[in-house]
């Protein structure tokens, strides 16, 4: 009987693959698609131009000329094929027109992920011990226990990582102290500029050059584009494109935005660039991205973080860092990192608090609601997100059978998503969601009070 059924999840996988696959070459431009919708007076199959004007009207779209609005209409059409390609692909989830369906895939990257890819964390990082798994509860969900603030909005920023931060160390605080307080994403954009973890190492050179200067003969090759759904990349020598502001050196999954004109030194074997902290901007991470534990080690350092209140988002990177240390309401006493284990990360949440975690966000463009766990994701992790709690219920037709979910908290407002959250499945790390997990633990500060 399994073996019948490992038969049709493989056939029915290859069918839906195939079927995806051919969504291109459909519909042409006068293309038509299936409106997922939860209800309402919208018919349920309109033409793509009936979809942008619904989507310019709820979203308040509103373009500069009338080339960019042709320009703009196209790209909502590819949109519209790759949502049906994700939903076919995804079948448990439900997709469709978000807010973002009138960007290309590089500018729904650079302007709402950023988490920085192709780093690894030092081989010293700090492990959470192993916790007791026995008498989980079935269902958890730290919303419903008050440690959650309301869903916020990083806007065209690519600053989710700080919003991951903030939000594990608000769970914690509230675990600490009994009072849950919102606190300022602002201060890491503007002021969490020491350090971050490289976009990848030299795999030939890490020993040689350790601790040496940056130059053009160690940076020989650089990524052209991003990768595309198959994960090809472009590459081309350094010396074709100019090593400039924004370069990088070999390995494989190097991005090419990481600033490093003005950094001293990098020490390959751990990953970590080292930066001149006086000088502000000289490894800023902000809207260009950053790592939630590279945060959590600067707001160990610099004492804790301010109020949101005191210190509010812009979505933009400051001038400069605004941070008053007699204003600080929460500070880190550690933070760790949980092995990939699905019954640690389960036992973390519930003893911890809400955790830190990245993602592969290829689905969440397109997501409207549901469950979901596509049949293929890559585990290349590239957004920031906050783990909040899990289910137990969430139907995955490939393998016939109910199946449990992680419950995440996102940061694109409450108009993406269920609310602004997300439901993936959990059991097989699902776009890498159990890749990178993070626990924090708050101090008592004397000012919280």
């Amino acid at each position: 009987m399994d073996r019948l059924k490992l038969s049709l999840s493989l056939f029915v996988l290859f069918f839906l693959v195939l079927s995806a696959s051919s969504d291109g070459n459909e519909g042409g431009d006068d293309l038509v698609i299936k409106q997922v919708v939860d209800g309402g007076a919208e018919p349920n199959v309109l033409s793509s131009e009936d979809h942008f004007s619904l989507f310019k009207k709820k979203f308040g779209k509103v373009y500069a000329s009338s080339e960019e609005h042709d320009y703009r209409f196209s790209v909502f059409k590819t949109n519209l094929r790759r949502a049906r390609r994700h939903q076919k692909l995804d079948p448990s989830a439900r997709h469709g027109v978000t807010q973002f369906s009138d960007l290309t895939r590089s500018e729904f990257k650079k302007k709402h992920l950023g988490v920085r890819g192709g780093f690894k964390l030092p081989k010293d990082a700090n492990k959470a011990p192993i916790l007791p798994t026995e008498n989980l509860p079935e269902e958890f969900d730290w919303r419903d226990r008050g440690a959650v603030t309301p869903v916020k909005n990083q806007g065209s920023c690519g600053s989710c990582w700080s919003f991951s931060a903030t939000g594990a160390l608000e769970g914690a605080n509230f675990l600490a102290t009994g009072k849950l307080v919102s606190l300022s994403e602002q201060q890491l954009v503007d002021c969490d500029h020491e350090s971050f973890e490289c976009d990848g190492e030299l795999d030939s050179n890490d020993e040689q050059h350790d601790g040496d200067e940056l130059t053009m003969s160690k940076l020989r090759w650089r990524r052209a584009d991003d990768a595309d759904d198959s994960g090809t990349v472009q590459w081309r020598r350094a010396e074709t494109l100019g090593i400039d502001d924004w370069s990088i050196g070999e390995g494989r999954n190097n991005q090419p935005w990481s600033p490093i004109s003005r950094c001293r030194a990098a020490s390959w074997r751990r990953g970590v660039v080292e930066c001149d902290p006086e000088e502000a901007g000289s490894c800023d991470s902000g809207c260009n991205g950053g790592l939630m534990n590279s945060a959590f080690e600067y707001t160990l350092k610099t004492g804790g973080l301010m109020r949101e209140e005191d210190y509010p988002y812009t979505g933009k990177d400051g001038p400069t860092c605004k941070l008053d240390k007699s204003k600080i309401v929460a500070s880190v006493s550690n933070f760790s990192v949980i092995s990939i284990d699905e019954e640690q990360i389960a036992a973390n949440l519930v003893k911890n608090g809400p955790l830190a975690v990245a993602i592969n966000a290829a689905y969440m463009q397109t997501y409207i609601g549901g469950v979901s766990c596509p049949y293929i994701c890559m585990r290349r992790l590239n957004h920031g997100v906050l783990l909040v709690g899990y289910g137990s219920a969430g139907y995955a037709p490939a393998r016939f059978k109910e199946k449990p979910y992680w419950i995440i908290k996102n940061s694109w407002g409450e108009t993406w998503g269920e609310n602004g959250f997300y439901k993936i499945c959990r059991g097989r790390n699902v776009c890498g969601v159990d890749s990178l997990v993070s626990t924090v633990t708050a101090a008592v500060s004397p000012t919280a009070h």
